[in-house]
């Protein structure tokens, strides 16, 4: 994306705004943030998000912005920092959500390139000294050869198989590798690269670049929900943080009620138990981070639930190098689909094939006759077969299902994302929070607050790119005064199982655009959740406590303020969509299963009402939110209707 020379002058001092040169923190455009950011862009493939970021920018600069924003026919650029300042958050607490989405995309854009970009001294940078961060943990192991022979298409092709599996993350690696493993002639599709040991150096920007869709940018439409999905051999399963809970039986017998008994049968534990083998998961890696002991000693205090996390794992570092494993496992612990699944289906004759994104499913009448797919370079690949597993993930699935024609009203609908967000505490102590295992140990305490609905309280690995995500911004000081404490920070991630929906469509271009808002019900258990993360903070000993709210609610315990007053603030800063940040690690069920077309777009086997020999695999088959971090579950259900598929394919 090129910007013209007022575009790259508005987006320079919007920058300089939310980091401003001060006491040896370098300013965002002395760290080259305006030019990483129009980089940026370039992964998005919308040419409608790219075209409202420049007339954003056309309007910014503009004496008319001025008039609006300051009562003074100025430009941005030309008004003092405490003004450009004010703008912002006039932007930020506006009554109109594009404002205050503009406001969350800018200050999330900014804060993202201005702690992961290097200084002029590759592998360092002064803002990770500020921030006391030591940086990328470098290749662990430079000679790794890669196991698998994936490879990007370099001329048009025609392909013929049994089975055409798109995707290669949890579902659609599962699925893969039982199908080979059944005598199934099987290609897979990857739309990311393949990357492995020898790539994976802990680079932040490097790692989403490579390893997540849209480089980490992508989001719901109004930028209120940050989703964060696989992009690359492996999917999800290469970047996630190893936390293998199985479903639980509440869910399960859910599920089965919503139309598909097998949930709350024996096949489907044998199949759980299947994965959960495969995958080596285990309690024995939980060697419990600082940053974890200070959740646990506030747990404790309070008298709490607390336990051990599963993780698919063998032979974990869970030193400073497991810290890193969002941006792909150094030394190959994590039990991946690339390790596992991809492993047996290519073993057993599969084909994979990356950088190559399918754009339809080619039926005939009501049955699937193949894929047409282009490679990044434009050769067009075309797969002839009778079977097709859809498994792009719970955005692109319902995509690629609306693009090849089918119109199920379900399809696209029942989007649950789990939003998270961190709650923080920073302590009198060091916590170096970007070190240790990056899940270890978690908190069911408010698990079932409603019905089988509340929150989990987990922490994670606190990179520098994740610290700001939810750091609050009220002020270039400010923001550096929370960011300059982040070797003495905790968080505490409220990651809640939503009841309500949004939904993915597509646009005129056919790419997926995904709605999401928080029902009442929804935000009132997010609320609890946060004002429960406050209290574990509290009880471990937080000097400073504050949520990530676009305006300011913090307190400090003892001293200036309460859990009381920490609520009152979070409910006059708002619920509603871009009024605080959150993410999604755990998107699902735009595609579920069901007994009827009337309330799901699949069958329980995972096949389409409209299309025969048309499955879908993945998250986009869950009936509901599955309230736990649903890798093992996205497997299981995988496994268990790709072996009652290789019963009938081919007989």
């Amino acid at each position: 994306m090129k910007l013209s020379p007022k575009q790259a002058k508005a987006l320079e001092s919007i920058c300089d705004t939310f980091a401003p040169a001060a006491e040896g923190w370098p300013s965002a455009s002395e760290m080259g943030v305006p030019g990483a950011l129009v980089n940026a862009m370039d992964f998005n493939p919308r040419a409608r998000d790219r075209q409202e970021l420049l007339r954003l920018l056309d309007f910014w600069d503009s004496r008319l912005h001025g008039v609006f924003a300051v009562g003074k026919a100025k430009r941005f650029s030309s008004l003092p920092l405490e003004m450009r300042s004010r703008v912002l958050l006039d932007w930020a607490g506006s009554a109109l959500v594009k404002r205050r989405a503009a406001f969350q995309a800018l200050r999330k854009a900014v804060g993202f390139m201005y702690v992961m970009l290097e200084g002029a001294q590759p592998g360092t940078s002064p803002v990770w000294t500020k921030l006391g961060y030591p940086g990328p943990v470098g290749v662990q192991k430079p000679h790794a050869a890669r196991a698998l022979k994936a490879a990007m298409p370099d001329r048009d092709m025609e392909i013929t198989c049994e089975i055409c599996v798109i995707g290669s993350g949890a579902g659609g690696g599962t699925a893969a590798g039982v199908l080979a493993a059944a005598g199934k002639d099987v290609v897979v599709l990857e739309a990311g690269d393949y990357y492995d040991d020898a790539d994976f150096d802990g680079a932040a920007l490097d790692g989403f670049r490579r390893l997540y869709a849209e480089a980490g940018f992508a989001a719901t439409v109004d930028h209120s929900v940050g989703l964060l999905a696989g992009k690359c051999l492996g999917g999800g399963t290469v970047v996630n943080y190893c936390t293998s809970f199985r479903t639980p039986d509440g869910v399960r017998e859910e599920w089965a009620g919503a139309g598909v008994p097998w949930f709350t049968s024996e096949q489907y534990t044998q199949s759980l138990d299947a994965v959960c083998a495969r995958l080596s998961v285990n309690r024995e890696h939980n060697q419990v981070s600082h940053r974890e002991q200070v959740m646990e000693r506030g747990l404790r205090k309070l008298g709490w639930h607390v336990d051990c996390m599963p993780r698919n794992v063998v032979k974990c570092d869970a030193e400073k190098v497991c810290g890193y494993c969002g941006y792909g496992c150094a030394v190959g612990a994590k039990q991946s689909t690339v390790k596992t699944w991809l492993a047996d289906a290519e073993q057993h004759g599969a084909r994979l094939l990356v950088g190559t994104r399918a754009e339809r499913v080619i039926t005939g009448g009501d049955t699937a006759k193949g894929v047409e797919a282009r490679t990044r370079a434009g050769h067009r690949v075309r797969v002839t077969c009778k079977t097709v597993i859809v498994a792009c993930g719970s955005i692109h699935t319902p995509a690629l299902l609306l693009r090849s024609g089918l119109r199920n009203p379900h399809i696209g609908q029942h989007l649950h994302l789990h939003p998270v967000s961190n709650v923080c505490g920073v302590f009198d102590e060091e916590i170096r929070p970007w070190e240790g295992t990056m899940q270890a140990i978690y908190s069911d305490e408010h698990r079932q607050m409603n019905g089988g609905y509340g929150v989990k309280y987990e922490t994670t690995s606190l990179q520098p790119v994740i610290a700001v995500a939810s750091t609050p911004w009220v002020g270039a000081a400010h923001h550096r005064s929370l960011l300059g404490r982040l070797s003495q920070t905790t968080a505490i991630g409220v990651l809640l199982r939503d009841k309500d929906a949004g939904a993915v469509k597509i646009n005129s271009e056919g790419h997926p655009v995904a709605t999401y808002s928080l029902s009442a019900f929804d935000r009132k258990n997010l609320r609890d959740g946060f004002i429960g993360a406050g209290r574990i903070l509290e009880a471990a000993g937080a000097i400073l406590i504050y949520s990530p709210h676009a305006k300011w609610c913090g307190f400090e315990p003892g001293k200036s303020g309460s859990i009381k007053s920490f609520a009152e603030a979070m409910d006059r800063a708002g619920w509603d969509n871009g009024r605080l940040a959150l993410f999604s690690f755990h998107i699902m069920g735009t595609a579920r299963l069901g007994s009827s077309p009337k309330e799901s777009a699949t069958d329980p086997d995972g096949q389409t009402w409209e299309v025969k020999g048309l499955y879908v695999m993945d998250a986009s088959s869950f009936p509901s939110a599955s309230g736990v971090n649903p890798m093992i579950s996205i497997e299981a259900i995988a496994h268990r209707n790709a072996c009652a598929l290789a019963g009938r394919v081919g007989r």
